[in-house]
């Protein structure tokens, strides 16, 4: 399946887009911190401004795509993927749960993610690119598991910080990830490891819940 709009990355838009990262994810990243320490008991935001820290990390590090879309759909959804976080609202939320139950759950999709992300190593990106086909770790599980552990900490936080403002944001978080899924699986579908990746989804079917999609 090709992919329209995937042009060979430059040395000049790859640091133009890491430098795009760094300035505004440190930005957003370090407002969720401000709200965190203005009540340190709240735990789950604090989690959140470690996985999206260490999600800024791996972008910055990550290896150059050989090609990556950069299509206006794939752009869009993956702008509102990166930056969500600061749609969401802190004051004025119900705790569906306590709070440690929501943390438990963050922590619970954290470990699994820095797993997944671990094992994607310097292949982790945001935009849908070619840096090379993984398959090992909990890729063996589903197709996209850094996705189920966003899933899982989203979950929690949501319980612990619940208001309708904050489940639209992310019932649209979910829309654009499963756009960003979409494109991703047509870029690797089109690229040099076209039959490894076929192979791939033959043996793990699932993209990010076991035995439910």
């Amino acid at each position: 399946m090709s992919v329209p709009n995937a042009p060979r990355d430059s040395v000049l838009t790859e640091a133009l887009l890491r430098a795009f990262a760094l300035l505004t994810y440190g930005v957003f990243v370090w407002n969720v911190a401000l709200h965190w320490w203005a009540d340190t008991s709240r735990y789950t935001l604090l989690l959140l401004v470690l996985t999206e820290s260490f999600t800024l990390m791996l972008v910055l590090f990550a290896r150059r795509a050989v090609v990556r879309d950069l299509s206006p759909v794939a752009m869009g959804a993956t702008i509102y993927a990166a930056f969500f976080f600061v749609l969401f609202g802190y004051t004025d939320t119900v705790r569906l749960v306590p709070e440690w139950a929501g943390a438990t759950l963050q922590f619970i999709g954290l470990a699994w993610q820095v797993t997944a992300k671990a094992t994607l190593g310097r292949s982790f990106g945001l935009l849908p690119a070619q840096r090379g086909l993984v398959t090992g770790g909990p890729y063996r599980v589903v197709r996209h598991p850094i996705y189920l552990g966003y899933f899982i900490s989203h979950i929690g936080f949501l319980l612990s910080n619940f208001s309708l403002h904050n489940l639209l944001v992310l019932v649209l978080l979910y829309v654009a990830q499963a756009v960003r899924m979409w494109r991703e699986e047509s870029m690797l579908k089109a690229g040099e490891q076209q039959a490894a990746y076929t192979a791939y989804c033959a043996a793990v079917r699932y993209r990010i819940v076991p035995f439910v999609y």
